[in-house]
């Protein structure tokens, strides 16, 4: 399955904390065009968003607050796994899908917001349903 995990360099002071989410240099010349950055929310624990795939999207998650679970399946194997990304423990993890990976996100926390990146613009002819 064609999905990937990694940790935030995380630069801090005593004003805070500023983590790179995303460099042109970490993307190959396929994915370097613009699509859509969006914020996720999630009203309440329990919470599921997602439960769909793309055909052409690369996408990119990082989770802002709170926790979710995780549930990723390559939509041509069946191949799946499920794990926790947590905004809780000061490591902030980005996680990278490709497309055809059918992915969902559930909340479990009160609240919970996901930065995501998407390297083309949202069209329904390129969002399916996808039950995980």
């Amino acid at each position: 399955m064609n999905y990937k995990i990694t940790q935030f360099k995380k630069f801090d002071d005593d004003r805070g904390s500023l983590i790179v989410f995303l460099k042109e240099s970490e993307l190959d010349d396929a994915k370097k065009r613009f699509g859509q950055i969006y914020f996720v929310t999630f009203k309440k624990k329990g919470m599921i968003r997602g439960n769909h795939y793309h055909k052409k999207w690369h996408e990119w998650f990082g989770i802002v607050t709170g926790q979710v679970e995780v549930c990723l399946e390559d939509v041509r194997t069946k191949e799946r796994v499920i794990f926790n990304l947590s905004a809780n423990h000061g490591k902030y993890i980005r996680l990278e899908i490709s497309p055809f990976i059918a992915h969902s996100f559930k909340s479990l926390t009160k609240y919970a917001a996901l930065l995501n990146y998407a390297d083309g613009e949202w069209s329904k002819k390129d969002n399916f349903d996808y039950k995980l």
